[in-house]
């Protein structure tokens, strides 16, 4: 699993990709409570495995999109 550094860095990288996805109404909520579900992680410390790998998973089919 990443380093607490790594997993910052990619909810910044993220984060800052949002606009790009040109989300609406549900897919952007969802899109954000996985985010925040993923910044709740990393900020406890002790992030869940499992937690983290989902929320990374949901993450990664929107990659090609902000691109």
């Amino acid at each position: 699993m990443q380093t607490l550094t790594e997993l910052t860095a990619l909810l910044d990288k993220y984060i800052a990709g949002i606009p790009a996805l040109n989300l609406d109404g549900e897919d952007l909520e969802e899109y954000s409570t996985i985010l925040l579900r993923l910044q709740n992680q990393v900020e406890t410390g002790e992030p869940s495995e499992r937690v983290v790998r989902e929320c990374l998973a949901y993450l990664e089919q929107f990659k090609s999109q902000a691109a």
